[in-house]
């Protein structure tokens, strides 16, 4: 991977002024999801596509070409400092069978790939699920609000070990691009370490304005994640991440392959 380093990135913890912003929307949407490799316990981030779909990185739920999943996952909405205000949440994961063999295109092997990108169905709780609460996020693909130079903006989400303990949700707003090196995956600027894998990545982040003698452009959907955290560099002095990007043949089949199985969880 090419270092680069971006001037321009914002990162700060979610809460406003004090205001614990984690039960507002668009942010409860986002949250923090735990699990086990072994006896061993791990975090990453995710958040909500549908009422009960959860998208997130696929490391954060399976091997690498090991044709295994993670156990014990329970994602939380709204997480903040070991509070779950809208329940704990387990689910039944998904990636793509390349992931799962190993044989996702990768400019990385297992780390930087074309294709880290997972889903979790959620088990409905006397037939509920969290998004009747929190809402939930849309999503984009193909390229969805970035430039005909592959450039656009990304709000990002998560839970960082290495700020605030992992205790409290992040924001990180930055200029994106996309790395034909690096599998053609997105980079961002972002001070997020490990905890923040699978935190969603939006664009047109925030409550949709009313419009006045203008347009809202070629992508005008609000809170479309259009890809999520897989990666980062293992020295501090890089602040940078990347994501798979979200394509027709990644999250669309995941997301159909939970909405067919469990129509509920996406109505």
């Amino acid at each position: 991977a090419v270092e680069r380093r971006d001037p321009g990135p914002t990162r700060c913890r979610a809460d406003l002024s004090g205001l614990a912003t984690n039960t507002r929307y668009p942010y409860r949407a986002s949250g923090k999801l735990f699990f086990k490799i072994g006896t061993d316990s791990y975090v990453c981030s995710a958040s909500l596509i549908k009422r009960g779909v959860v998208v997130t990185a696929a490391h954060c739920v399976a091997a690498f070409g090991q044709n295994k999943y993670y156990t014990n996952f329970q994602f939380i909405p709204g997480y903040r400092n070991g509070v779950a205000p809208y329940g704990i949440w387990s689910g039944t994961p998904r990636v793509l069978s390349s992931y799962l063999n190993g044989t996702d295109p990768c400019s990385t092997a297992g780390i930087v790939c074309k294709n880290d990108v997972a889903i979790l169905r959620l088990t409905a709780k006397s037939g509920a699920y969290p998004g009747t609460s929190t809402g939930w996020y849309g999503y984009g693909w193909n390229g969805y609000g970035f430039t005909s130079e592959s450039l656009t903006h990304i709000t990002q989400i998560g839970y960082p070990v290495c700020l605030d303990n992992g205790k409290f949700m992040e924001r990180n707003d930055s200029h994106g691009f996309k790395s034909t090196a690096n599998a053609n995956n997105t980079i961002i600027g972002s001070l997020m370490c490990g905890g923040s894998s699978g935190g969603p990545w939006l664009v047109n982040f925030g409550v949709r304005p009313s419009l006045t003698d203008t347009t809202a452009g070629s992508a005008p959907g609000d809170n479309r994640v259009v890809g999520v955290t897989s990666w980062g560099y293992i020295s501090s002095a890089v602040k940078q991440q990347g994501a798979s990007p979200f394509l027709s043949t990644n999250i669309v089949p995941l997301v159909n392959w939970a909405c067919t199985t469990v129509p509920a969880a996406c109505s």
